[in-house]
């Protein structure tokens, strides 16, 4: 996240990974991951260690559709040597950073440094590395996710659902049939950068959607830190537009669908146990309408898709955040394709129902 107290300097941090162990590749997490935590205190106190987090979690904060703003969170990091706890609150100052990182170890005095005027550099996995000095002190503070299959083979099989998300996402929202527009006909980009994802636009032909995914840290009900796939973003075609290549279309659905159906898939995987006691919580979940908005910039922006409380009975709500622009809408009959005919879906992942609905 940022650089030296006054000269800051942000890099993705490819240390600290077990032996054997693949890191993510930056901003597209496959499946599900451990983050480790790679710290080294110089100065007038020394410290170092490399050790997975084993609770809590680091939270990007996003104020318009591409600028991180806030990055902050806090848990606990252990190797079974070295053990203790961090902070993180860093905030954006135009287009540097300030704010703070402690580091308190279990057996040693902590670290409390300053950050100021830092520049930031963060992945999608929530990926990056902080070098800051103040107090006589330089700690360097790294985040690195890597990939660990085998840890949790439900949320495996969870969010290997979301290798053809918004392939699926575009059949289901605009009505196609599967038959005529098989999976493997739709091509799928997944975008390492959020900013070029902002760039991009779904094609009518080659029918082409895309897709970005926002890395999560959770604890999840057997006891794991684990980064999962947050939300998910798609880019789809509208059904209006589809139909001017003769395929058969319905009127466009609600994002909201696409969650209705993670979480079925994630209560599918839920035990019995599990199962009767989520379904007994008063923090069940709740679909509202879709928010939608007017413009591209507007639907990248930040929202609160989770409301603890805001739904019928006291329910979990959770939104979708959706912008559709139909092909023959007369407002927009002078546009181009990149303007008209399209239908965005930002919507949870479904291995988050999953640790959702096992841990209410």
């Amino acid at each position: 996240m940022k650089k030296l107290l006054v000269l800051a300097t942000l890099a993705l941090m490819a240390a600290g990974c077990a032996s054997g162990a693949t890191p993510s590749i930056p901003g597209t997490l496959v499946g599900v991951g451990e983050r480790t935590l790679s710290i080294s205190v110089t100065g007038s106190s020394t410290y170092a260690a490399t050790a997975p987090v084993v609770a809590g979690a680091l939270k990007v904060g996003y104020t318009g559709s591409n600028t991180i703003d806030v990055i902050n969170g806090s848990g606990s990091y252990s190797n079974g040597v070295e053990s203790g706890t961090f902070a993180v609150a860093l905030t954006a100052f135009g287009t540097s950073f300030n704010g703070s990182v402690v580091v308190t170890p279990t057996a040693t005095p902590g670290f409390a440094v300053s950050v100021s005027g830092a520049s930031l550099a963060i992945d999608g996995d929530g990926d990056f590395t902080v070098v800051s000095s103040s107090g006589g002190v330089t700690l360097s503070f790294g985040v690195t996710t890597v990939n660990a299959p085998g840890v949790e083979p439900i949320l495996d099989t969870l969010s290997a659902l979301e290798n053809d998300f918004c392939a699926k996402a575009q059949q289901t929202l605009a009505g196609l049939d599967p038959l005529q527009v098989p999976l493997g006909a739709i091509t799928n980009n997944l975008y390492d950068n959020r900013s070029a994802f902002g760039g991009s636009k779904a094609v009518l032909a080659p029918l082409t959607v895309q897709t970005w995914q926002e890395a999560g840290e959770f604890d999840t009900a057997a006891g794991n830190n684990l980064a999962i796939t947050d939300d998910i973003s798609c880019k789809t075609r509208s059904a209006d537009h589809l139909a001017t290549l003769a395929l058969t279309t319905a009127p466009d659905l609600q994002c909201k669908v696409l969650n209705q159906a993670s979480l079925a898939a994630a209560l599918n995987e839920l035990t019995p146990t599990e199962l009767a006691t989520y379904n007994a919580s008063p923090n069940t979940l709740s679909f509202g309408v879709d928010s939608v908005k007017q413009s591209g910039v507007e639907w990248l922006s930040p929202y609160q898709p989770v409301q603890a409380g805001a739904g019928p009975a006291g329910t979990t709500l959770v939104t979708s955040q959706s912008l559709l622009v139909n092909w023959t809408d007369p407002n927009f009959v002078l546009f181009p394709d990149t303007i008209r005919g399209v239908h965005y879906c930002t919507v949870k992942s479904p291995a988050w129902f999953y640790v959702y609905a096992s841990t209410v």
